[in-house]
């Protein structure tokens, strides 16, 4: 079957190609739902073609899951120079982590998949991490962005805009918080384009969670000009079905 008339005249590699494919699949069906001849198809190939590049489907789904591990790796970044205003920082690094999501669906079918079976079957996020998730808080592609988010809570306790909490429990705070309300009641923000107004009340959402779990005790919520943005009566009122829905 002749391929000149599907692939890209930019000459992505083939190996490439499916991955980008099986991205789209798994987005649009499920990390389930979809046969490596569905990959093949719209690539003008055929199924033995990918097995030149992977020894079968969960090594093509792992391979995925390692471009998405990457690109999580670069997450948390912090400012340049010295942490001088900790909130306005970690706030920024949460919008980021929200839109990184919403741009890569198929990442958080396959990060579902991972937490809702652990050890009960294959767990294609993990093995492209490198290992068990603990472990790859200290080491392997996704440690550089835990030593960022320590660095920016622990910025924070300097100043006296955090209390002291162990990172890792702070990270499972808001990627469990943000998967859930991607996939749930709906998943209209992983399958169609999310309405700019849902995705702001997204990050106001996520970030409310936060500063309320990282507050001092005693202390009032954080007021910083940068960190607390000004909103919108509807977006304050999404914001109170946002936190009511948890």
């Amino acid at each position: 079957m002749s391929t000149g008339a599907t692939r890209p005249r930019s000459g992505v590699p083939t190996r490439a190609l499916i991955l980008n494919q099986v991205e789209r699949l798994i987005a649009s069906k499920g990390v389930y739902a979809f046969t490596l001849r569905d990959v093949a198809a719209p690539l003008g190939v055929q199924v033995p073609a990918i097995y030149k590049h992977y020894a079968d489907r969960d090594d093509v789904l792992i391979e995925v899951s390692r471009r998405f591990i990457n690109a999580l790796s670069h997450q948390f970044r912090l400012p340049q120079g010295d942490v001088t205003d900790p909130p306005a920082a970690l706030r920024s690094a949460l919008e980021e982590f929200v839109d990184f999501h919403l741009a890569n669906p198929a990442y958080v079918r396959l990060s579902l998949v991972d937490f809702a079976t652990p050890g009960g079957g294959m767990e294609y996020v993990k093995l492209a991490a490198g290992g068990p998730f603990r472990e790859n808080f200290r080491s392997g592609p996704l440690a550089p962005m835990h030593r960022r988010l320590r660095a920016l809570i622990e910025a924070g306790c300097r100043t006296g805009d955090f209390r002291r909490v162990v990172a890792l429990d702070f990270y499972r705070l808001v990627k469990a918080t943000l998967l859930i309300h991607l996939v749930f009641p709906d998943d209209v923000l992983l399958t169609g384009r999310p309405a700019t107004a849902r995705v702001a009340a997204l990050k106001i959402g996520l970030w409310d969670i936060a500063n309320r779990y990282l507050r001092p005790v005693g202390s009032a919520p954080t007021t910083r000009k940068n960190a607390l943005r000004p909103v919108a009566r509807a977006g304050r009122a999404t914001r109170r079905r946002f936190t009511a829905s948890m």
